[in-house]
Protein backbone atom coordinates (compact mmCIF):
# COMPACT_ATOMS: atom_id res chain seq x y z
CA UNK A 1 0.00 0.00 0.00
CA UNK A 2 2.75 2.46 0.98
CA UNK A 3 4.80 1.59 -2.09
CA UNK A 4 1.78 2.30 -4.31
CA UNK A 5 1.33 5.74 -2.76
CA UNK A 6 5.05 6.53 -3.16
CA UNK A 7 4.98 5.46 -6.80
CA UNK A 8 1.87 7.56 -7.48
CA UNK A 9 3.38 10.64 -5.88
CA UNK A 10 6.66 10.08 -7.69
CA UNK A 11 4.89 10.02 -11.05
CA UNK A 12 2.93 13.17 -10.27
CA UNK A 13 6.06 14.83 -8.88
CA UNK A 14 7.88 14.34 -12.15
CA UNK A 15 4.94 15.86 -14.04
CA UNK A 16 4.79 18.83 -11.68
CA UNK A 17 8.55 19.33 -11.97
CA UNK A 18 8.45 19.16 -15.76
CA UNK A 19 5.50 21.60 -15.82
CA UNK A 20 7.38 24.02 -13.57
CA UNK A 21 10.50 23.81 -15.72
CA UNK A 22 8.49 24.34 -18.90
CA UNK A 23 6.67 27.32 -17.40
CA UNK A 24 9.97 28.84 -16.28
CA UNK A 25 11.49 28.40 -19.74
CA UNK A 26 8.48 29.97 -21.47
CA UNK A 27 8.52 32.91 -19.05
CA UNK A 28 12.27 33.38 -19.59
CA UNK A 29 11.89 33.30 -23.38
CA UNK A 30 9.06 35.86 -23.28
CA UNK A 31 11.08 38.14 -20.98
CA UNK A 32 14.16 37.78 -23.20
CA UNK A 33 12.18 38.66 -26.34
CA UNK A 34 10.69 41.67 -24.56
CA UNK A 35 14.15 42.88 -23.52
CA UNK A 36 15.49 42.41 -27.06
CA UNK A 37 12.55 44.37 -28.46
CA UNK A 38 13.11 47.16 -25.92
CA UNK A 39 16.81 47.20 -26.81
CA UNK A 40 16.01 47.55 -30.52
CA UNK A 41 13.56 50.37 -29.74
CA UNK A 42 16.19 52.24 -27.72
CA UNK A 43 18.76 51.84 -30.47
CA UNK A 44 16.23 53.22 -32.96
CA UNK A 45 15.28 56.09 -30.62
CA UNK A 46 11.72 54.77 -30.25
CA UNK A 47 10.46 55.94 -26.84
CA UNK A 48 6.73 55.79 -27.57
CA UNK A 49 6.14 53.74 -24.43
CA UNK A 50 6.64 56.95 -22.43
CA UNK A 51 4.78 60.28 -22.31
CA UNK A 52 6.55 63.57 -21.56
CA UNK A 53 5.23 67.11 -21.00
CA UNK A 54 7.10 69.97 -22.69
CA UNK A 55 6.46 73.63 -21.90
CA UNK A 56 7.53 76.04 -24.66
CA UNK A 57 8.72 79.45 -23.51
CA UNK A 58 8.65 81.94 -26.36
CA UNK A 59 10.61 85.19 -26.47
CA UNK A 60 9.32 87.70 -29.00
CA UNK A 61 9.96 91.24 -30.18
CA UNK A 62 7.74 93.86 -31.77
CA UNK A 63 8.15 95.43 -35.21
CA UNK A 64 7.59 99.17 -35.76
CA UNK A 65 4.00 98.42 -36.78
CA UNK A 66 3.39 96.69 -33.46
CA UNK A 67 3.21 93.10 -34.75
CA UNK A 68 5.22 90.52 -32.85
CA UNK A 69 7.61 87.90 -34.19
CA UNK A 70 9.33 85.01 -32.35
CA UNK A 71 12.97 85.38 -31.39
CA UNK A 72 13.65 82.21 -29.43
CA UNK A 73 12.09 79.04 -28.07
CA UNK A 74 13.16 77.39 -24.83
CA UNK A 75 11.77 73.92 -24.06
CA UNK A 76 11.30 72.81 -20.45
CA UNK A 77 10.20 69.33 -19.34
CA UNK A 78 7.42 69.23 -16.74
CA UNK A 79 7.27 65.47 -16.21
CA UNK A 80 7.34 61.99 -17.69
CA UNK A 81 5.62 58.67 -17.08
CA UNK A 82 5.01 55.32 -18.72
CA UNK A 83 2.29 55.28 -21.36
CA UNK A 84 0.30 52.63 -19.48
CA UNK A 85 0.30 54.77 -16.34
CA UNK A 86 -0.71 57.92 -18.17
CA UNK A 87 -3.48 56.11 -20.09
CA UNK A 88 -4.71 53.30 -17.79
CA UNK A 89 -7.27 52.05 -20.30
CA UNK A 90 -5.38 49.43 -22.29
CA UNK A 91 -7.37 49.96 -25.47
CA UNK A 92 -6.83 53.73 -25.46
CA UNK A 93 -3.12 53.28 -24.69
CA UNK A 94 -2.77 51.03 -27.75
CA UNK A 95 -4.71 53.55 -29.84
CA UNK A 96 -2.41 56.39 -28.75
CA UNK A 97 0.75 54.40 -29.48
CA UNK A 98 -0.59 53.26 -32.84
CA UNK A 99 -1.45 56.83 -33.83
CA UNK A 100 1.96 58.01 -32.62
CA UNK A 101 3.61 55.48 -34.95
CA UNK A 102 1.69 56.90 -37.93
CA UNK A 103 3.06 60.45 -37.74
CA UNK A 104 5.20 61.81 -40.57
CA UNK A 105 7.82 64.58 -40.81
CA UNK A 106 5.14 66.75 -42.42
CA UNK A 107 2.45 65.91 -39.85
CA UNK A 108 4.00 65.33 -36.42
CA UNK A 109 0.86 66.01 -34.37
CA UNK A 110 -0.79 62.79 -33.19
CA UNK A 111 -4.34 62.45 -34.50
CA UNK A 112 -6.98 63.12 -31.85
CA UNK A 113 -9.94 62.62 -34.15
CA UNK A 114 -13.14 60.79 -33.20
CA UNK A 115 -14.49 59.57 -29.89
CA UNK A 116 -11.25 57.82 -28.96
CA UNK A 117 -9.31 61.02 -29.60
CA UNK A 118 -11.65 62.96 -27.30
CA UNK A 119 -11.17 60.39 -24.54
CA UNK A 120 -7.41 60.57 -25.01
CA UNK A 121 -7.43 64.36 -24.77
CA UNK A 122 -9.39 64.16 -21.51
CA UNK A 123 -6.92 61.61 -20.13
CA UNK A 124 -3.87 63.64 -21.18
CA UNK A 125 -5.45 66.77 -19.69
CA UNK A 126 -5.79 64.99 -16.34
CA UNK A 127 -2.14 63.89 -16.54
CA UNK A 128 -0.97 67.45 -17.24
CA UNK A 129 -3.11 69.00 -14.51
CA UNK A 130 -2.02 66.35 -12.01
CA UNK A 131 1.62 67.31 -12.65
CA UNK A 132 1.39 71.10 -12.75
CA UNK A 133 -1.78 72.09 -10.87
CA UNK A 134 -1.74 74.37 -7.82
CA UNK A 135 1.58 76.05 -8.62
CA UNK A 136 2.05 79.58 -7.19
CA UNK A 137 2.49 81.32 -10.55
CA UNK A 138 0.36 83.57 -12.74
CA UNK A 139 -2.40 81.83 -14.67
CA UNK A 140 -2.59 81.91 -18.44
CA UNK A 141 -4.20 79.98 -21.28
CA UNK A 142 -2.17 77.25 -22.98
CA UNK A 143 -2.85 75.13 -26.03
CA UNK A 144 -2.27 71.42 -25.37
CA UNK A 145 -1.65 68.91 -28.16
CA UNK A 146 0.26 65.59 -28.36
CA UNK A 147 2.96 65.02 -30.95
CA UNK A 148 5.70 62.55 -31.84
CA UNK A 149 8.53 63.71 -34.08
CA UNK A 150 9.57 60.66 -36.16
CA UNK A 151 13.10 59.36 -36.73
CA UNK A 152 13.54 61.56 -39.82
CA UNK A 153 13.40 64.60 -37.52
CA UNK A 154 14.46 63.43 -34.07
CA UNK A 155 16.86 60.89 -32.60
CA UNK A 156 14.56 60.45 -29.59
CA UNK A 157 10.85 59.82 -30.20
CA UNK A 158 8.63 59.84 -27.10
CA UNK A 159 4.99 60.84 -27.10
CA UNK A 160 5.20 64.53 -26.20
CA UNK A 161 2.44 66.72 -24.80
CA UNK A 162 3.03 70.24 -26.11
CA UNK A 163 2.10 73.27 -24.02
CA UNK A 164 2.24 76.72 -25.66
CA UNK A 165 0.61 79.97 -24.59
CA UNK A 166 -2.41 80.76 -26.75
CA UNK A 167 -1.08 84.27 -27.51
CA UNK A 168 2.30 82.90 -28.64
CA UNK A 169 1.13 80.14 -30.97
CA UNK A 170 0.13 82.44 -33.91
CA UNK A 171 3.76 83.63 -34.07
CA UNK A 172 4.64 80.33 -35.78
CA UNK A 173 2.38 80.55 -38.81
CA UNK A 174 4.99 81.78 -41.30
CA UNK A 175 8.18 79.94 -42.27
CA UNK A 176 10.40 82.96 -43.15
CA UNK A 177 9.91 84.23 -39.59
CA UNK A 178 10.27 80.82 -37.94
CA UNK A 179 13.49 80.11 -39.82
CA UNK A 180 15.31 82.74 -37.79
CA UNK A 181 14.15 81.54 -34.37
CA UNK A 182 17.00 80.68 -31.97
CA UNK A 183 17.06 77.61 -29.71
CA UNK A 184 19.16 76.14 -26.92
CA UNK A 185 19.91 72.89 -28.78
CA UNK A 186 20.21 72.29 -32.50
CA UNK A 187 17.93 69.27 -32.21
CA UNK A 188 15.09 71.62 -31.15
CA UNK A 189 14.68 72.63 -34.77
CA UNK A 190 12.19 69.83 -35.35
CA UNK A 191 9.99 71.37 -32.66
CA UNK A 192 9.84 74.63 -34.61
CA UNK A 193 8.35 72.66 -37.50
CA UNK A 194 5.86 71.02 -35.14
CA UNK A 195 4.85 74.40 -33.70
CA UNK A 196 4.21 75.63 -37.24
CA UNK A 197 1.85 72.73 -37.91
CA UNK A 198 0.21 73.21 -34.52
CA UNK A 199 -0.35 76.95 -35.14
CA UNK A 200 -1.96 76.42 -38.53
CA UNK A 201 -4.16 73.57 -37.36
CA UNK A 202 -5.25 75.38 -34.18
CA UNK A 203 -6.35 78.45 -36.16
CA UNK A 204 -8.31 76.33 -38.64
CA UNK A 205 -9.89 74.33 -35.84
CA UNK A 206 -10.96 77.38 -33.86
CA UNK A 207 -12.49 78.92 -36.98
CA UNK A 208 -14.42 75.71 -37.68
CA UNK A 209 -15.68 75.53 -34.08
CA UNK A 210 -16.77 79.17 -34.13
CA UNK A 211 -18.72 78.58 -37.35
CA UNK A 212 -20.44 75.48 -35.97
CA UNK A 213 -21.48 77.34 -32.84
CA UNK A 214 -22.70 80.31 -34.85
CA UNK A 215 -24.85 77.91 -36.90
CA UNK A 216 -26.21 76.31 -33.73
CA UNK A 217 -24.51 72.98 -34.44
CA UNK A 218 -22.73 70.62 -32.05
CA UNK A 219 -18.94 70.59 -31.78
CA UNK A 220 -18.62 67.07 -30.38
CA UNK A 221 -15.27 65.46 -31.28
CA UNK A 222 -14.22 68.52 -33.31
CA UNK A 223 -11.52 69.67 -30.89
CA UNK A 224 -8.18 67.93 -31.36
CA UNK A 225 -6.38 70.39 -29.07
CA UNK A 226 -7.48 71.69 -25.69
CA UNK A 227 -7.05 75.16 -24.21
CA UNK A 228 -6.09 74.84 -20.54
CA UNK A 229 -5.98 77.39 -17.72
CA UNK A 230 -2.61 76.68 -16.06
CA UNK A 231 -0.18 78.40 -13.70
CA UNK A 232 3.31 77.61 -14.96
CA UNK A 233 6.80 78.80 -14.08
CA UNK A 234 8.39 80.91 -16.85
CA UNK A 235 11.70 81.48 -15.08
CA UNK A 236 14.76 80.17 -16.92
CA UNK A 237 18.51 80.17 -16.56
CA UNK A 238 20.49 82.22 -19.09
CA UNK A 239 21.44 79.30 -21.34
CA UNK A 240 23.10 80.50 -24.58
CA UNK A 241 20.91 80.45 -27.69
CA UNK A 242 21.93 79.66 -31.27
CA UNK A 243 20.39 79.43 -34.74
CA UNK A 244 18.84 76.14 -35.83
CA UNK A 245 21.17 74.14 -38.12
CA UNK A 246 18.48 73.73 -40.76
CA UNK A 247 20.85 71.80 -43.00
CA UNK A 248 20.23 68.66 -40.98
CA UNK A 249 16.51 68.93 -41.84
CA UNK A 250 17.05 69.60 -45.55
CA UNK A 251 15.16 66.53 -46.80
CA UNK A 252 12.15 67.21 -44.55
CA UNK A 253 12.08 70.90 -45.47
CA UNK A 254 11.97 70.02 -49.17
CA UNK A 255 9.23 67.46 -48.52
CA UNK A 256 7.20 70.12 -46.72
CA UNK A 257 7.74 72.61 -49.53
CA UNK A 258 9.48 75.10 -47.27
CA UNK A 259 12.83 75.18 -49.08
Amino acid sequence: MWDKIVNELSGRGVGVLLGALLGTMVTWIIALRRRLRERREIQAGDARDSVVINLHLIESEARPDGTRYPVSVRIRSLGQNQLRRVVPNGHLADVLKDRAERVTPRHTLISMEGAEGSFLLETLTNFVCDRVANEPFDHDLYVMAPCCEPAALSAHQPITILLVQVDDLPLFEHWPVCRGVHVEHGSDGCRILTLMEMAARFRQEQEAIAKLRADGKRTTHVETMYVLDLALDHRTADIPLKPVPWGRYEASLKQMGLE
